[in-house]
């Protein structure tokens, strides 16, 4: 059984793609730029799927067609449209570095308690647009926060915190 911790949310299923069962899927990070994906693993009713992927190009800036294995019609496409689309971490730029350190994205700091510089909490991160060059999380008090590695003061993933160099009153 595959495990949210094992894959990388890589985007959303948006629609069918021709006649022959294609999906269409706008990507919401570039961990999927340097991927070979082997499996494309959609969430269906909280359950983790996976399909085999036995073909997949690009389309536009941020939008990837995937053919998968037995999803060969319009109609069997179409049930997997609104679909969260996640990929194994193994197969993207989420692998493992040469130290055996496991690398971060920003998706994996959701649930973290955002604080500020000077410790003000401003919520926890419910949220994270990468979509942009300038990436941005939400937090569940609906506050609007910058995400740049080098405004990160401190980042305690035991505890699920985040301090920020940013100002309280955003």
């Amino acid at each position: 059984m595959i495990t949210s911790n094992e894959t990388i949310v890589i985007g959303t299923i948006t629609r069918t793609h021709g006649r022959q069962g294609e999906l269409q899927c706008v990507m919401q990070n570039s961990c999927w730029e340097d991927a070979d994906p082997t499996f494309l693993i959609l969430q269906i009713d909280n359950i983790l799927v996976p399909f085999r992927v036995t073909d997949w190009r690009g389309k536009g800036a941020d939008s990837i067609v995937f053919q998968l294995a037995g999803i060969d019609s319009e109609e069997k496409a179409l049930s997997l449209v609104g679909s969260e689309a996640r990929m194994l971490k193994k197969d993207t730029c989420q692998a493992e570095d040469t130290e055996g350190e496991e690398l971060l994205t920003w998706q994996d700091l959701i649930g973290c308690q955002v604080l500020a510089e000077d410790e003000t909490s401003l919520g926890a991160l419910v949220a994270v647009d990468e979509s942009t060059l300038n990436t941005l999380g939400t937090t569940d008090r609906g506050s609007l926060v910058p995400l740049h590695e080098e405004l990160i003061l401190r980042l305690d993933l035991e505890n699920k915190i985040l301090q920020l160099n940013i100002p309280s009153n955003l």
